[in-house]
């Protein structure tokens, strides 16, 4: 009888370590799935547009515009039947849209298609809160089958470029460091898996301790220059776009809540 009444104090104190380790356990799995639940959701998306509700002949609603040289084109698109047309101008026309973030890294990706033939648009991530600033932020251009970079001093080489042909552009931009890092390919997956350049300049450093627009700016342009589906994003992770790919990209603000695996 002692025997039997000692095995099922043990039975009892087994069972009760068991429901305590397994609310333990759950306790732990329910903490990481908030915890990462938070993580995945972290990043902002302030741009993601294919430009399809867009109006022809016109630049982007609700966009900063000076200059009549942008608007919306279907007479050159990469995905579906519309794209952003940077025709020409006056120097220092420009189109852009602001953004607000907390955060000094912001990413941004776009298809681009550069008429060959001479100098084309410019590319601007701009920290100041004006948009028409030029120094203290990226300060890109497309010339004679190149990408370039103003440094505040002189253009510097990033690399060649193919013209005539769509290519996929994806930027990162680190405003604590007045640095970005510049990657291209023939479509986005491609563009991801690059090694890119890294560590290239600012035009001179940064005013603000975030970016505060995006801009396409026109300098000297000789060639004409179309973009479409552009993505502006904070951090340097690239997302999940959770969209079909066959489809265009529509405007979209708010939070993506996969981050994209690019094994």
């Amino acid at each position: 009888m002692a025997r039997n009444r000692c095995r099922i104090r043990f039975k009892i104190v087994d069972m009760g370590t068991a429901r305590i380790l397994t609310g333990f356990m759950f306790a732990i799995v329910f903490v990481l799935s908030l915890t990462l639940g938070q993580t995945a959701i972290a990043q902002k998306v302030f741009v993601q547009t294919g430009f399809e509700k867009e109006t022809l002949g016109k630049p982007p609603k609700d966009w900063e515009v000076r200059g009549d040289g942008f608007e919306v084109t279907n007479d050159k698109a990469k995905t579906d039947k519309k794209a952003l047309a940077i025709l020409g101008g006056a120097n220092d026309d420009r189109t852009g849209i602001a953004i607000e973030t907390d955060n000094p890294i912001i990413s941004v990706e776009f298809w681009v298609y550069i008429v060959g033939g001479g100098r084309s648009f410019n590319f601007k991530v701009v920290t100041a809160d004006n948009i028409a600033q030029n120094n203290g932020g990226v300060y890109l251009n497309w010339d004679a089958k190149t990408a370039r970079l103003f440094d505040g001093a002189a253009w510097q080489l990033i690399d060649d470029f193919d013209t005539d042909e769509w290519k996929y552009v994806r930027l990162i931009a680190d405003v604590s460091k007045s640095e970005f890092e510049f990657y291209a390919g023939n479509d986005r997956n491609e563009a991801l898996k690059a090694r890119g350049k890294k560590g290239l300049p600012f035009r001179n450093a940064a005013v603000n301790p975030v970016a505060k627009w995006v801009v396409f700016h026109v300098y000297s342009i000789a060639a004409p220059g179309y973009v479409d589906d552009l993505l502006v994003y904070e951090g340097d992770e690239p997302i999940n776009l959770a969209v079909d790919p066959l489809k265009k990209l529509t405007t979209v603000w708010g939070h993506l809540k996969t981050p994209l695996t690019t094994k």
